[in-house]
């Protein structure tokens, strides 16, 4: 029986799946089984956040993965949690990545590993003080049309930046040719700026400025350097909205505060802020 595991840690691009041969596969059922305490709870990455959120694990063709993150292995709805108070089996995981994670993000990963499980509960800071949205077609916060099964896992940041379902995983420049090549910076030869800008977006020297109606709205792109790149959008209310990956849609940053400027939002590993950006409905994406 051989394993499928993936990393949960980009926005943008794919995460990085690697298979773990048989061998590997009976050991993880092992550490497993060595676990024995149970609980109700769920691995905070669930709830999504930018950088890394934990492991998903899946035995053959199952459909149904293990969810692995801070100490908590989540089998499915109809089995208690499993809780290690250590990332003993996260660091296992990590491990057996070989080249399929870059020394970047290795990095990343680690330096969370390294530190004690939190036992802290997830908090949300009270609203911040929204700015006036200074774009009609500014869209709706929605997350339901975008957190159900058929569509989650299927569209990314730059879908939900672009208000656009199209299940493929949307990349610059992919649907006008001109696919981003790099991310170590924003806007250099291949970079996901002038991706963007191939797909009809437009720069912007910030979200003041009146935009009319059918004039599109503000978005920003962020970038973690060689690794990953993230997009926020302005939703109807002045405040911002983001999709990190394949997770559920959020109006928060990763420390749980609203987002009254991506600029200023902690962005976890996304330290790069490139741009504004205006989209609008003849934005081309893929």
């Amino acid at each position: 029986m051989s394993l499928s595991v993936t990393l949960n840690v980009f926005s943008g691009r794919p995460n990085p799946v690697w298979i773990v041969p048989e061998g590997a596969a009976d050991d993880l059922n092992r550490r497993i089984a060595a676990i024995t305490t149970t609980s109700n709870v769920k691995p905070p990455g669930v709830l999504g956040g930018l950088g890394y959120r934990g492991f998903s694990v899946r035995r053959n063709e199952e459909s149904d993965a293990t969810f692995i993150h801070e100490g908590v292995v989540d089998q499915g709805v109809n089995t208690p949690a499993l809780v290690s108070g250590d990332h003993d089996l996260e660091q296992w995981l990590l491990s057996t990545a070989g080249d399929a994670v870059s020394a970047e993000v290795r990095a990343h990963v680690q330096s969370i590993l390294n530190a004690p499980v939190s036992d802290a509960p997830i908090r949300f800071a009270p609203d911040a003080a929204c700015p006036t949205p200074a774009a009609a077609d500014a869209p709706a916060y929605n997350p339901a049309a975008w957190n159900t099964p058929a569509v989650q896992p299927h569209n990314n940041c730059y879908n939900y930046a672009n208000n656009r379902i199209t299940n493929t995983f949307a990349q610059p420049g992919r649907g006008s040719g001109h696919q981003l090549t790099q991310m170590q910076n924003c806007n250099g030869p291949g970079g996901p700026q002038p991706a963007a800008v191939s797909d009809g977006l437009a720069v912007a020297g910030g979200f003041s400025g009146h935009l009319g109606a059918g004039q599109g709205y503000y978005v920003a792109l962020v970038v973690w350097p060689g690794s990953d790149f993230h997009w926020y959008r302005q939703d109807n209310v002045g405040c911002w909205s983001h999709k990190p990956g394949s997770t559920a849609v959020r109006n928060v940053d990763n420390a749980g505060r609203t987002i009254s400027d991506p600029r200023t939002a902690d962005r976890g590993p996304y330290t790069l802020f490139c741009t504004y950006m205006i989209t609008k409905a003849s934005v081309q994406i893929r």
